[in-house]
């Protein structure tokens, strides 16, 4: 049973999150043998302003 998490700075809509969901189990399935409906996906949309690259915040 995959668990994929996915973590972005800021949020993304239902429709891009539908559209990763499906990219990333179809690449499970067909590069793991693993079925898209034991695939796992939790999506963990961070506030930018709860981000930084090196010292300098992203929001």
């Amino acid at each position: 049973m995959p668990y994929v998490n996915v973590k972005t700075a800021g949020p993304l809509t239902k429709e891009q999150k539908q559209q990763i969901a499906a990219q990333i189990s179809e690449t499970l399935e067909k590069v793991a043998n693993k079925p898209k409906e034991h695939t796992y996906i939790v999506f963990d949309e961070v506030p930018r302003e709860n981000w930084a690259k090196g010292d300098k915040l992203l929001g």
